[in-house]
């Protein structure tokens, strides 16, 4: 997926408990294709927006990535819907000047931590 354009088919994150990790979930022989070389990070340029950590899960079929709510609303799209995917690698020494972080509850008037 390095320097090419794939799309795949959004379906929802796979578990309850895996809602709030802000993963996108693959199937685990996907993932491969996300793993930044040289490491065992897995990282993904969505709809040429933004970016997510990438997790392989079984119960994401081939060809799919599951997204939680904000990510499908994020990317503008809904279940089914395709996406345009890519493996995000970070350039070699990547150092962040400015870092803009956005913060959106996934469940509404619920506290959450938020660590940096």
């Amino acid at each position: 997926m390095a320097g090419r354009s794939s799309t795949m088919i959004v379906t929802n994150t796979p578990a309850k408990d895996l809602v709030n990790t802000n993963f996108a979930f693959v199937s685990p022989s996907d993932h491969r294709n996300f793993v930044v070389p040289g490491s065992k990070l897995a990282f993904a340029l969505i709809a040429d927006s933004f970016v997510l950590s990438v997790a392989g899960h079984e119960a994401i079929p081939s060809g799919r990535i599951a997204f939680n709510a904000v990510h499908r609303r994020q990317a503008k799209v809904s279940t089914d819907d395709p996406v345009s995917v890519n493996r995000f690698s970070p350039p070699e020494n990547f150092n962040l000047a400015l870092l803009t972080l956005e913060l959106e509850f996934v469940k509404k008037g619920k506290d959450e931590q938020v660590n940096f």
